[in-house]
């Protein structure tokens, strides 16, 4: 069963080990068939495998090596001989060759270790075994190495990490200034981000969808940044409505290392195909979600709106259902944390109250007078 986002069904989680253990599982199922219809030394027919193919990894670090010896030398490894080494050759596979040859190795086998040698080579040489898709797409999500991970990561320093600590109080001063009427709950005080999957990002949203009216600017958070005094930052407050024509307000813009994507897909020269550019967009909606998720001080203070706009182009309003449709949900979640919050802080003050003594003026009576007869 395919691992999703618990957000989003759309967004992938990261790769598991699965795969590994299928391999093992086949290693394992494949060494007890040899051992059933085994006609040789199955023992020894084992260690011949291992050294064929530890001796392919040091040939296939050879042919790396002549690469980047004689073309990468001095750029890549500033003409360090043991980066190259280290680059080019897996020591564990080294030592697995050299232990095997002592161990295992027969001068009848020498044919068959050469034969068996020269045809992974070939192979490799013409690309018949090169890495699959999947391959290269779990090394590039293992070690950070997706055009994703990089927007991303300058999406959040560059932008989020400095303007959300101060979204807040740019709404309290806007609020101020024009009075409280539009941004009752400061609850939902939040920079509402737009993710499409497509990546085709408006320059307008109100152009998108009649149902969305700008309104006004926050007022502009300005910062000394990379040597610009005053950088000016702003955000949009927008009115989204309903069927009946309700307003529902909020601060919203998109994520605009999107289009840097949707660019990048239509230029020949950066061969980044459509699919490529869907799933560059599901890992930095994944990837920008955990940085922010573990970022204290931007903490309650955004919300992701990711939608796949494939159909958008049959409905007129579909922009703006999808974002009503997220702060309604934003507005139940956000009750229900303050009902809850509510009947905790009613329980604390009964149970913190001070205890009272009844008094009365009444003489006291014993229990056989009329009063309790009665």
């Amino acid at each position: 069963m395919m691992q999703v986002h618990p957000d989003n069904p759309e967004i992938p989680q990261p790769r598991g080990p699965l795969e590994r253990y299928c391999a093992i599982c086949f290693g394992i199922l494949l060494l007890v068939f040899a051992w059933i219809v085994q006609t040789d030394d199955l023992v020894h027919c084992f260690e011949v495998s291992g050294l064929i193919f530890s001796f392919c990894g040091i040939l296939k670090g050879f042919c790396h090596l002549s690469e980047e010896i004689v073309y990468q030398f001095r750029p890549r490894y500033r003409s360090s001989l043991m980066k190259a080494l280290k680059a080019c050759f897996n020591w564990k596979n080294v030592c697995v060759a050299v232990f095997l040859c002592f161990v295992s190795f027969k001068p009848e086998d020498c044919t068959r270790i050469l034969a068996a040698c020269a045809c992974i080579m070939l192979f490799t040489g013409s690309q018949l075994s090169g890495p699959l898709a999947v391959e290269i797409s779990a090394i590039c999500e293992n070690r950070k190495m997706n055009v994703a991970h990089g927007l991303a990561w300058s999406f959040y320093i560059g932008y989020l990490k400095l303007v959300l600590p101060r979204l807040k109080d740019s709404i309290q001063t806007f609020c101020d200034k024009k009075g409280n009427f539009v941004l009752k709950c400061k609850d939902t005080w939040k920079l509402h981000i737009l993710m499409p999957l497509s990546c085709t990002i408006p320059d307008k949203l109100e152009e998108e969808d009649s149902n969305i009216e700008f309104l006004d600017n926050l007022p502009d958070i300005v910062i000394d940044r990379a040597g610009v005094r005053k950088r000016v930052y702003k955000h949009s407050l927008y009115a989204v409505y309903d069927d009946a024509k309700r307003p529902h307000h909020c601060v919203l813009e998109c994520a605009t290392p999107l289009l840097s994507l949707y660019e990048m897909s239509k230029e020949s020269s950066a061969e980044f195909s459509t699919e490529d550019r869907l799933e560059q967009a599901k890992l930095f909606y994944r990837t920008l979600k955990d940085i922010l998720d573990n970022s204290r001080d931007c903490r309650n203070s955004y919300r992701f709106i990711m939608y796949d706009d494939s159909e958008a182009a049959e409905d007129p309003h579909f922009l703006s259902k999808v974002i009503l449709k997220h702060l309604q949900q934003q507005e139940k979640e956000e009750y229900s944390l303050s009902e809850g919050s509510e009947v905790q802080t009613d329980q604390h003050e009964a149970m913190s109250r001070d205890p009272t003594l009844m008094n009365s003026n009444d003489a006291p009576c014993s229990l056989m007078s009329q009063q309790y007869t009665q």
